[in-house]
């Protein structure tokens, strides 16, 4: 569930009511994936289904799952309603849980999905024997983040209070490619479109580690599928760390767009400004999270992996392609 927490219902749909028995005896390993309509998830699962011993549970929400394979079973769930009776009926060897809202104009929202509806997940699967657990966090994930930080740092905190097999927390740094509307595909889009991009200035925490969605995807399974033991916290960056101005310089370049400087303190005021009067430029807690302290960068990342792909860095192919 992404971008606000409108309910739908506590009904449970399986493609294969006997996929219970048959998965265990065949010693498949069954995962439930929730947020599975993301195209981040869509990455994730692309990957898990290169391996012939999973059997995918999509925990779906407003949107269809944009795969189609015989080992993967959808799931409507809300994780504002009663999960653990709505995930009565199944067992599940591990859970990978993607599901969160990242832009709400109202700061509860945060807090009721990306907190509660955790714990909610968590323990109502635990109820039915899953011992292994990887949650997809944020290196934004500090306190004084704003509200989605902090309520995704107090989920991890919940997690760590429970008894799990193995705990794998993924802190992604920003990630593009996906022409989602948010953070810098939206970027991105605002460079295609007007040919013009913000280049922001003048905060020491003004820095980016951009991933591309393939490579991330890649990388969060590789992760997941290593199943190690015990609690684990990785964060997950792209290959270098960019200022704003270096961010929008390179934007500038592939898209033909002018990078338009703005002084970070100016710019802050301004938005807030605008947002009293009822224009809402970004979500309220967004300036708070651009600027908050990062639980890791480029530079210190361990799970930087080779073949990651630098942010729009020129190709041939891009050359040919202008």
């Amino acid at each position: 569930m992404k971008n606000g927490a409108r309910s739908r219902g506590d009904g449970i749909t399986y493609s294969n009511p006997a996929a219970n028995d048959v998965s265990r005896k065949q010693g498949i390993m069954r995962i439930l994936v929730t947020g599975a309509s993301s195209p981040l998830a869509a990455g994730v699962l692309r990957q898990l289904l290169l391996n012939s011993g999973v059997e995918l549970w999509c925990g779906r929400h407003r949107k269809d799952i944009p795969i189609a394979d015989p080992r993967l079973h959808v799931i409507d769930l809300d994780l504002e309603s009663d999960v653990r009776k709505a995930l009565s009926r199944t067992h599940f060897d591990m859970v990978i849980h993607l599901a969160g809202v990242t832009h709400a104009p109202d700061e509860r929202q945060y807090w009721t999905i990306n907190l509660e509806g955790t714990v909610r997940l968590a323990e109502a699967t635990r109820a039915n024997g899953c011992r292994r657990f990887v949650y997809i966090s944020t290196r934004c994930a500090t306190p004084g983040s704003g509200a989605y930080g902090e309520s995704k740092l107090a989920a991890e905190q919940a997690l760590q209070k429970l008894e799990w097999e193995s705990l794998l927390i993924i802190r992604p740094a920003e990630i593009y490619g996906s022409e989602s509307n948010e953070g810098i595909d939206r970027m991105l889009a605002i460079a295609r479109r007007w040919r013009i991009i913000p280049a922001l200035f003048g905060h020491a925490n003004l820095l980016f580690a951009p991933m591309h969605v393939d490579d991330f995807s890649r990388l969060a399974a590789e992760l997941i599928q290593q199943q190690h033991d015990g609690v684990r916290i990785e964060n997950v960056c792209g290959p270098e760390d960019l200022n704003g101005i270096v961010l929008a310089r390179r934007i500038g370049r592939h898209y033909r767009a002018v990078p338009l400087p703005l002084w970070w303190p100016a710019l802050a005021v301004g938005l807030k400004a605008l947002h009293k009067l009822g224009f809402a430029v970004v979500k309220p807690d967004q300036l708070t999270r651009l600027v908050s302290e990062k639980t890791g960068t480029a530079a210190s990342s361990k799970t930087t992996a080779k073949g990651v792909r630098r942010f729009l860095a020129a190709t041939k192919e891009h050359k040919r392609n202008k």
